[in-house]
């Protein structure tokens, strides 16, 4: 499909056991995304958000980012190129930022003009992509491999910054000895989370701006997968088996404290006020689960019903709205991939903060 190409292929639907409303954004039969669970994928308005879809059905396809509506209206192919990698949107909504080899580019998201920002020739590419909370550097890697931390050695393994306006870049190498890999930005301001393997030992380290150790929240804790407590200059994550918890943790704590427990929590992400927390589930799956951080109580919101196998656009990876009020996440409930937003209403929220059971749960 050509680039600007548009089209509506949303479906509603009411979730039968919570009642709770969701749309499926996409519905051609080749896999569609979300983007990394812990960027913020829409704009800051809450109204548009950002996706990728596979052009083809066949292994090695290329991924081709569209964007969409949040009512799943006007879903629009932003770009037709082979070897785009690493996209975020701009702070401020206006463009997303993304890697091709050795270039940053930039695309508008109204007009769909691509400009070349910088060539670096760097060849730290075809990772996620983050930026920084003023929008003035782009980061990304090679590797981004999330909080597994298990990088190939064969492929580069610095971390590349470039500057927005094109002026400058630089690849930041770790010290002998160690590894060290890109997880994500804080968009709160307070850095960028690496995570480091030095003599086995992994360590959830805190970088600034200029890819500097700032601090270091554990050297001795582990999650199963966690992103920063929205704005707050923390992480939350999912606890490792057997415990079913989400935890939260500063820098310097060294031990988390915990947020919530009872369910098979996975993977997780904040509200931007840190507020909130939404987590998918598994072993077993009990659904996207709603928290409400200050008093720990949990609510299932929807059940995805996805497969959740090894590949990663079969796993839910939940994520709000700037304004909390919705949750998108991945599901192949219908036999292939696909992106869904789920509503999160006030009667909801409100439920949830007070731990409250309507007559329909106690049905249940």
């Amino acid at each position: 499909m050509p680039k600007g190409f548009s089209v509506n292929e949303r479906v509603e639907s009411v979730d039968a056991a919570t009642g709770a409303r969701v749309a499926q954004l996409t519905s051609y039969p080749t896999p569609s995304s979300c983007l990394w669970y812990a960027n913020t994928n829409f704009t800051p308005d809450s109204r548009t958000l950002i996706l990728v879809c596979q052009r083809e059905a066949r292994r090695v396809s290329p991924w081709d980012l569209w964007r969409v509506d949040a009512d799943g209206a006007n879903l629009t192919q932003m770009t037709e190129c082979d070897d785009a990698s690493g996209f975020v949107m701009a702070p401020d909504g206006s463009c997303v930022y993304f890697s091709r080899p050795g270039t940053l580019w930039r695309i508008g998201m109204d007009d769909l003009k691509e400009d070349e920002v910088l060539r670096h020739g760097s060849d730290c590419t075809g990772g996620h992509g983050f930026i920084s909370p003023d929008g003035s550097t782009y980061y990304t890697a090679g590797q981004t491999p999330g909080n597994g931390a298990k990088v190939d050695p064969r492929r580069p393994l610095g971390i590349l910054c470039v500057a927005t306006d094109g002026s400058i870049s630089r690849v930041d190498e770790a010290d002998e000895g160690w590894v060290v890999s890109l997880h994500s930005c804080s968009p709160g301001g307070s850095g960028l989370l690496a995570i480091a393997v030095h003599q086995g030992v992994k360590h959830y380290l805190l970088l600034d701006a200029d890819l500097r150790q700032a601090g270091r929240f554990t050297a001795s804790h582990d999650f199963a997968h966690c992103t920063f407590l929205g704005r707050k200059p923390e992480l939350q994550g999912c606890a490792l088996p057997p415990f079913r918890e989400v935890h939260r943790i500063g820098v310097g704590d060294e031990t988390p404290s915990v947020v919530a427990r009872g369910r098979t929590f996975w993977h997780s992400a904040a509200s931007l006020d840190g507020d909130w927390i939404v987590a998918d589930t598994n072993w077993p799956d009990d659904g996207l689960q709603l928290i409400h951080v200050p008093t720990g109580h949990v609510r299932t919101l929807c059940l995805p019903r996805s497969s959740q196998g090894h590949a990663q656009m079969t796993h839910p990876h939940p994520q709000f709205s700037p304004d909390g009020r919705m949750v998108i996440f991945n599901s192949d409930r219908t036999g292939v991939p696909q992106a869904y937003l789920a509503h999160v209403s006030d009667e909801m929220r409100a439920l949830t903060a007070s731990g409250r059971l309507t007559v329909e749960d106690r049905r249940r």
